[in-house]
């Protein structure tokens, strides 16, 4: 486990044991918590997607490249995968709720594959799983116009839903395959 990987998780511990009944939920405790609306149609939680291992990503629908790209590369790295890509969840968490309703995401991740699955929150849950996975993002402008910055890493989770890996923007192709091979022929990922 990446020293990153652990403090994340130390991280998420330590808050999560801090809590009091009106303190907002933050830490791992969020990824249980904190209901989102799945573009097809169903109300779940991150550990809810247990069962399967699952790559995470947070972005937006207006993001002019990151997104795009990260969302292509998830498509090329299942395909590279072969049968441990099978099943892999790809699930694209929105930071910009307001704009990407389920049924805007389903639209949108349907252009890079089918499969792929659209989470949309409010904004105070939304920031709590954020945090809880350490991705940090800001809103830049207003209205229409607005655009977001916003950590562009790949959280994989094992399909007991704990965390396994980041995978960050820059790691090539060659770098992302390995990495997913080692940690989805573990048990547990």
């Amino acid at each position: 486990m990446t020293r990153g990987v652990l403090a994340a998780l130390l991280g998420g511990m330590l808050l999560a044991g801090c809590g009091t009944a009106d303190a907002p939920i933050m830490g791992q405790a969020a990824l249980d918590a904190v209901a989102l609306q799945a573009s097809d149609g169903r109300t779940v939680s991150i550990h809810g997607l247990r069962g399967k291992p699952t790559l995470l990503f947070f972005g937006f629908t207006h993001c002019p490249e990151v997104c795009p790209l990260s969302l292509v590369k998830a498509v090329q790295l299942k395909r590279r995968l072969g049968p441990l890509g099978a099943d892999l969840q790809v699930v694209f968490v929105t930071i910009d709720p307001k704009r990407d309703t389920p049924a805007h995401l389903r639209e949108y991740l349907a252009a890079f594959d089918p499969t792929f699955i659209g989470l949309s929150g409010d904004e105070a849950g939304t920031r709590a799983i954020a945090e809880s996975l350490r991705v940090s993002y800001r809103q830049v402008g207003e209205g229409d116009a607005a655009t977001f910055e916003h950590t562009a890493s790949w959280f994989l989770l094992g399909a007991d839903g704990t965390l396994q890996d980041v995978l960050g923007y820059a790691l090539t192709d060659a770098e992302m395959d390995a990495r997913l091979r080692a940690k989805l022929t573990v048990p547990g990922a």
